[in-house]
């Protein structure tokens, strides 16, 4: 270090960049590089939202659900999927005991989440209503307690995460949501929401409700070139074969490309996101 007289003795000049060593600069640098990586490595999560599980007498549980989850466990990976509740009201001991045995709580390979009480919608004085986006705050808190309650008293578990049917919801939804404490986590939220952690959308892996796409998957995935969490919504319900060996195609690609997937629930404790 250089010192300088000033009058009141010597003062100290700290080194300029120039005067660091080089490898001590290279190795910074390098360290820095490094910690980007991982932090990017560990961002790159993707989370498998499927929609519409019923599982009553009227409205049984659609196959592609039980083939969705049985690729999963083959592949040694999760999945999430909704649960509509009214369809436990005359619940399905088969498709229940189904629930049970696939939910992660139990080992399985499945995080259920809530997806509301009976997913309707419908127009009122010209005006679009659905179960989430048009009744009160205490409709709309009458709708989530009862869809908590039912499905914990048929299947023992407990939603914590929540997806409003066709992902439409209002203030007053933010408001009902209070009611059930337990739901801590909300799949494409209202941009307002801040006391729950907010999951959003991303990308798509379908054209049309039901209908899969690789090639416009891979396509935008190009293009887009993300890097942090995608939360990637399905109705495999309604896949056809066509739609199930597209989505396993996007699935590998994701895998190949240094993905991880997880549950909900998993991101959130694993990184705390809000």
């Amino acid at each position: 270090m250089q010192r300088l007289a000033c009058g009141h003795g010597p003062s100290i000049v700290p080194p300029t960049p120039e005067a660091t060593p080089y490898p001590m600069r290279l190795l910074a640098l390098l360290s820095l590089l490094a910690l980007t990586a991982l932090s990017a490595a560990e961002d790159k999560v993707v989370i498998w939202k499927l929609d519409d599980v019923r599982a009553g007498e009227k409205k049984r549980l659609a196959p592609g659900f039980k083939r969705v989850a049985a690729w999963a466990k083959a592949e040694k990976t999760v999945v999430t999927m909704g649960v509509i509740c009214d369809s436990l009201a005359q619940p399905n001991a088969e498709d229940v005991a189904w629930i049970k045995t696939n939910a992660v709580e139990n080992g399985g390979v499945v995080e259920f989440w809530h997806h509301g009480w009976d997913h309707r919608s419908w127009t009122d004085a010209g005006k679009a209503m659905a179960e989430f986006r048009g009744p009160d705050v205490a409709t709309q808190a009458k709708h989530l307690q009862d869809a908590q309650a039912i499905f914990k008293q048929t299947t023992g578990l407990t939603f914590r995460a929540f997806g409003a049917p066709f992902n439409q919801a209002d203030d007053a939804t933010i408001a009902a949501m209070d009611a059930v404490p337990e739901l801590t986590i909300w799949m494409y939220p209202p941009k307002n929401e801040t006391k729950r952690k907010a999951l959003g959308r991303t990308l798509n892996i379908e054209v049309a409700t039901g209908k899969v796409s690789f090639d416009k998957f891979a396509k935008d995935y190009a293009a887009r070139k993300p890097t942090s969490m995608m939360l990637l919504q399905g109705h495999c319900g309604m896949w056809n074969d066509d739609s199930f060996h597209d989505f396993v195609k996007i699935a590998a690609l994701l895998k190949q490309d240094g993905w991880t997937t997880l549950t909900a629930s998993q991101y959130v404790e694993k990184t705390g996101k809000k």
